[in-house]
């Protein structure tokens, strides 16, 4: 190979690691913000469960759907909390790193 062959095909790879390196950037922000949408929604189904539950005529202590729904509630606003804060850039970029060296 040539020396200007040498340096086109440098030249050409350096252009896939940069498209290959936008695509990257795209997709884990695509996912980033999927989490972070998906941890709002249950934030809010979780709230509106709760809401719901405590104005009910029936007793919490004496309706197993209502208990239900409590679990069900409380276990949305947990797993809503934590897809939220894991979405954010500074938490998420420090996993990214944590998650090289393993």
């Amino acid at each position: 190979m040539t020396e200007a062959e040498v340096e086109n095909e440098l030249e050409y790879l350096k252009a896939q690691l940069a498209a290959l390196k936008e695509e990257h950037a795209k997709t884990r922000f695509g996912w980033l913000y999927f989490l972070r949408n998906t941890g709002f929604l249950l934030l809010v189904f979780g709230i509106v469960f709760f809401c719901g539950v405590l104005q009910s005529h029936a007793k919490i202590e004496s309706s197993p759907i209502g208990q239900t729904f409590v679990l069900m509630a409380i276990f949305m606003l947990i797993f809503g909390a934590w897809f939220s804060a894991w979405s954010l850039k500074p938490l998420a970029e420090r996993m990214m790193k944590v998650a090289l060296r393993w």
